[in-house]
C-alpha cells in the first residue's frame, strides 16, 4: 500500500498530534498527586558545601558519576560523591561511597526506579559477588524508625568485602512496602497505570563502604557520615542539587 504525499504528510500530523496528546494527558495526570503532596514533609540529604566532610574525613563531590543513571532513572534531583580519610588520616584506603536520589509525586516511572534497580544487580554487573545479606538494621530520622538493608560484596579484583546500605524511604501511610521488588509488582503496576494508584515522592540512598575491616566499623561510618545529615523537611525547604 502506498501513501501520496499529501497522504503522507497528513499522517505524520496525526501521529505528531497524538504523541503531543498523550504527553499532555500524562502531565495534567501528575498535577492532582502533585498538589496532594505538596505539604507533606519529605527526606532530605544536607551534604557538605565544601570538602569538609566531619571529622577525619574530606567530602568529594562526583556528579559525573551520574551520567548513567541520568539515561536509567528518571529523578528529579540526584548527588553522588565519596567521603575518604584526610591526608593525615590513619586508615587511608577507607572510603564511603553513595548515590542519593529524589523523586518527585506522580513520576510515571515510579515503580520502575525506585524498586527496580536493586545493588545486587548493579554490583554484580560490575563483577562483583554477593557473598551474604546481613539483617537489616534500622535508622531513626525525625522519630521515624527506617530500614536499612545490609549487603556484603566480594569485590573481583580484591578480597576485600564492601558493605552496601540501602535505604528507601517513602511517606508514611503509602501503600507500598519500600523494599518491594518491581518485577513482583504486577498488580501495583495494573492500578498505577489503569486507575492512578499513588504515586507518592520517594528517597533512594545507595552507600557502599570499602576498606573496613567488620560490618560494625562500616556501619558506624554510614551512620556518622550520612544517616546524621538526613533530615525531614517541607517539600519547599529541601536543598536542590548543585
Amino acid at each position: 500500500m502506498k501513501f501520496r504525499p499529501g497522504h503522507t504528510k497528513r499522517f505524520w500530523w496525526i501521529a505528531a498530534g497524538l504523541l503531543v496528546a498523550a504527553e499532555l494527558f500524562v502531565y495534567l495526570r501528575t498535577i492532582p498527586e502533585k498538589l496532594q503532596w505538596a505539604k507533606e514533609p519529605v527526606l532530605t540529604l544536607d551534604l557538605p558545601e565544601g570538602n569538609d566532610g566531619g571529622g577525619p574525613y574530606t567530602f568529594i563531590e562526583q556528579p559525573e558519576r551520574l551520567g548513567g543513571a541520568v539515561e536509567q532513572l528518571s529523578y528529579a534531583e540526584g548527588r553522588c560523591g565519596v567521603f575518604v580519610p584526610r591526608a593525615d588520616g590513619k586508615n587511608p584506603t577507607r572510603a564511603l561511597d553513595f548515590f542519593y536520589f529524589e523523586y518527585d509525586p506522580g513520576n510515571s516511572r515510579f515503580i520502575h526506579d525506585v524498586f527496580g534497580h536493586v545493588p545486587e544487580a548493579c554490583m554484580s554487573a560490575s563483577g562483583a559477588v554477593l557473598k551474604q545479606e546481613h539483617p537489616a538494621r534500622s535508622i531513626t530520622v525525625a522519630g521515624r524508625s527506617l530500614k536499612v538493608l545490609v549487603l556484603e560484596f566480594v569485590s573481583p579484583v580484591s578480597s576485600q568485602p564492601m558493605w552496601v546500605f540501602r535505604l528507601t524511604w517513602l511517606p508514611e501511610g503509602t501503600p507500598y512496602d519500600p523494599y518491594q521488588i518491581a518485577y513482583l509488582m504486577r498488580q501495583e503496576k495494573f492500578l498505577i497505570g489503569l486507575l492512578g494508584q499513588p504515586k507518592p515522592p520517594a528517597r533512594v540512598l545507595l552507600a557502599g563502604g570499602i576498606g573496613y575491616k567488620t560490618l560494625d566499623e562500616a556501619w558506624e561510618s554510614y551512620e556518622r557520615l550520612l544517616v546524621s545529615r538526613l533530615r525531614v523537611v517541607a517539600p519547599e525547604d529541601a536543598p536542590k542539587a548543585q
